[in-house]
């Protein structure tokens, strides 16, 4: 099947920029392996993650964990040189741009370009590690309030 990324995208964090941490409301939903990962990276047990630096988000008849946001809108772990927890940071977090529903046609993509000033410069990535970022995420869930929290 033919796409629009045949030949690959280009995408590069542009210096300073941050938008996609912050400026407007939103949520950074975890994993079970995200809270793992991070609760090693900060030293910390899950539980103590969540209560410093999560919330829950209520979804229907269950509860998500999201990432707390600062009263601008940035995310808890966005500091001015950038991400404080990178090396641990959430899937959602690794593997922006390449989400499905931006990627779902050119016109998507061109879309999120008026957000993101990285879109279409810099470094070219291939179809395959676009389509190794989509299936890393195919099938991961937001970890459950009520499963973490007792």
């Amino acid at each position: 099947m033919n796409c629009f990324y045949e030949k690959g995208l280009r995408f590069t964090c542009q210096p300073g920029c941050h938008y996609c941490c912050g400026v407007e409301p939103g949520f950074v939903f975890v994993s079970l392996s995200d809270l793992k990962r991070l609760a090693s990276f900060l030293a910390l047990s899950m539980q103590e993650v969540v209560s410093s630096y999560c919330r829950k988000v209520p979804m229907g008849s269950i509860s998500y964990i999201s990432l707390l946001e600062k009263a601008n809108h940035d995310c808890i772990f966005l500091e001015a040189k950038g991400c404080s927890v990178y090396a641990a940071r959430p899937l959602q977090c690794a593997t922006y741009p390449f989400w499905a529903p931006i990627l779902s046609s050119q016109e998507a993509w061109e879309n999120e370009k008026q957000w993101c000033p990285g879109i279409d410069k810099g470094e070219i990535h291939p179809k395959a590690e676009i389509e190794l970022a989509l299936k890393r995420r195919l099938g991961v869930e937001p970890a459950v309030w009520e499963e973490v929290v007792q």
